[in-house]
């Protein structure tokens, strides 16, 4: 479970209009025609001393009939799905990410195994999606920097209470886009890995504050623009396409008289492609929490 939801932290976690400017917490209110809901950015590894979260996540949550997640966090445990994970994430046929690496790449990446004790044949056979997602881990938890986040936290809670849970995109949605993470440009992307890593600690409290307080123009340079300049394709499809595909079914239930709180990663909230840009060139009127 924790692969999946570190992927979508580091390459799903400003807007370029007003709202933005005066933005005080991840949450804002959606509305249009008596109707509205709650969008949420989420960041989805946190640690004990990020609790508690900022207020407007509770009262969001409390105003709520309905919780709508990415996607289905107890079926991401499920014997199915880990063997599909497993599947989707090596290479067959004999092949592995060093086929696909350039010497001093390779050597980079046997250095920085060795550092961790790991072995180069533990790892060789993954994509590079997974791989990058299994050093972050690796050195998230080195970090001591892997806890509950925010879906997880509501998640739980909702399970507890009883209140209905929705998803926008199944498990093996998302698990497509991450095995088709870096195809094409392996070298790059994990050198890209392993240069973040280096600056891991800075980079995520540096997104974790600028995420607390809704600042959505720091998000978007410290971790979006990195990205979409670096690996646009990456960016198409793990931000503008899923974008792309959540907006109607956010609208539905805008105009429905139920109110949604809807969690997403934070990055999904970001920039021209962003959900809130989109909302608002449909019309909606967006309000900070």
């Amino acid at each position: 479970m924790k692969s999946i939801k570190i992927a979508c932290f580091l390459f799903i976690c400003s807007i370029i209009f007003t709202v933005s400017v005066f933005a005080k917490s991840p949450v804002w209110k959606i509305s249009k025609d008596g109707n509205h809901l709650f969008l949420g950015g989420t960041i989805h590894l946190l640690t004990q001393s990020d609790y508690p979260l900022p207020g407007a996540f509770e009262t969001a949550y409390e105003n709520a009939v309905i919780l709508v997640l990415e996607t289905d966090l107890k079926a991401l445990e499920t014997p199915e799905f880990q063997q599909a994970l497993i599947q989707n994430s090596i290479y067959k046929d004999g092949q592995t990410i060093l086929d696909y690496l350039e010497p001093e790449t390779i050597q980079r990446l046997e250095t920085h195994l060795a550092d961790r004790g790991i072995p180069m044949e533990q790892i060789k056979n993954l994509k590079p999606g997974m791989l990058s997602v299994m050093l972050s881990v690796v050195e998230l938890q080195r970090l001591g920097l892997m806890g509950t986040g925010v879906d997880e936290y509501f998640n739980t809670k909702a399970v507890d209470e009883k209140k209905q849970t929705l998803h926008l995109e199944t498990v093996y949605q998302q698990l497509e886009f991450l095995s088709k993470m870096g195809k094409g440009n392996e070298n790059n992307f994990i050198q890209y890995t392993l240069n973040d890593l280096k600056d891991l600690p800075r980079l995520f409290e540096s997104m974790k504050k600028a995420w607390r307080t809704g600042d959505l123009a720091r998000l978007k340079k410290t971790a979006l623009d990195p990205w979409k300049d670096r690996f646009p394709r990456i960016y198409h499809s793990l931000l503008v396409e899923r974008n792309r595909n959540w907006i109607p079914r956010i609208e539905a239930m805008i105009n429905t008289k139920e109110i949604e709180l809807i969690l997403f990663g934070a990055l999904h909230l970001v920039g021209e492609d962003g959900i809130l840009k989109q909302l608002e060139e449909r019309g909606y009127t967006i309000e900070n929490q």
